[in-house]
């Protein structure tokens, strides 16, 4: 049953990035107002469920590790949290830097070009992370799969919103379906193979980093077309969902 449920989980995410930018007209709501909530929903994630699991991750890291002798492995998970982090603010200066530089415009821009790869594939990789996490949770008290689709699953429809603003008609292929692709092959792999403890928790990290990072380029409202009760609304919502499973 899990199985099914994370495959579920997994195209959801699937479908998010193929076809979220479709959801506004047929289901009629404001697309502002979706991702201002959806920015309080990932927020209260990472503070309320994240945080506390990379300390627990941390922990079964050292023990984990203990017979070898790894410098500072407990703070293992938070150094990878840290090159997460770094590592999709990179991919947000690549990105600029190219728009700035009038690289974008340029008639050899398309779906080769190296910094739209780096960019497509940081995600893809992204993607391919949050779906195998989802199947092997190292977490004593994993969160129900329910609540992490919801949680992911508006945090990527963000996601897929920022990366067609940015690229447009080349997101739309063959962006899509690269990331897309990438996140069914991570629960495939999540189902396949186990890799060792460690690696699980330094994955983890490296998606703690990512969520936070995204969340404050993407997600957060800016003064200018932001929706500050719907972010509220959500952030709340979703903080009493976890507080009651906790």
């Amino acid at each position: 049953m899990e199985i099914l449920e994370t495959f579920i989980g997994s195209f959801i995410f699937a479908l998010i990035f193929l076809f979220g930018n479709k959801l506004e007209g047929p289901l009629g709501f404001s697309r502002r107002r979706v991702l201002s909530a959806a920015a309080g929903i990932s927020i209260a994630y990472v503070f309320i469920r994240m945080l506390p699991e990379l300390e627990e991750a941390g922990r079964t890291f050292v023990e984990a590790t203990a017979h070898r002798s790894l410098p500072t492995p407990e703070l293992r998970v938070y150094v990878s949290a840290l090159f997460g982090f770094v590592l999709f603010y990179g991919l947000e200066h690549l990105v600029k830097w190219s728009r700035v530089t009038g690289r974008r415009n340029s008639p050899d821009y398309g779906g080769s070009d190296p910094v739209f790869l780096l960019h497509i594939g940081g995600f893809a990789l992204y993607g391919w992370l949050v779906s195998y996490l989802m199947v092997r949770s190292i977490s004593e008290k994993p969160i129900p799969i329910v609540l992490y689709t919801l949680a992911m699953g508006l945090h990527f429809l963000a996601v897929d919103h920022a990366l067609g603003e940015e690229h447009g008609d080349l997101y739309a292929r063959p962006g899509k379906q690269i990331i897309a692709a990438a996140v069914l092959a991570g629960w495939l792999c999540g189902v396949l193979a186990e890799f060792p403890k460690p690696v699980v928790i330094t994955l983890l990290g490296l998606v703690s980093g990512g969520v936070v990072m995204n969340s404050m380029i993407m997600e957060l409202p800016s003064e200018k077309d932001g929706r500050f009760g719907y972010f509220c609304a959500g952030a709340g919502a979703y903080a009493m969902l976890l507080l009651l499973i906790r």
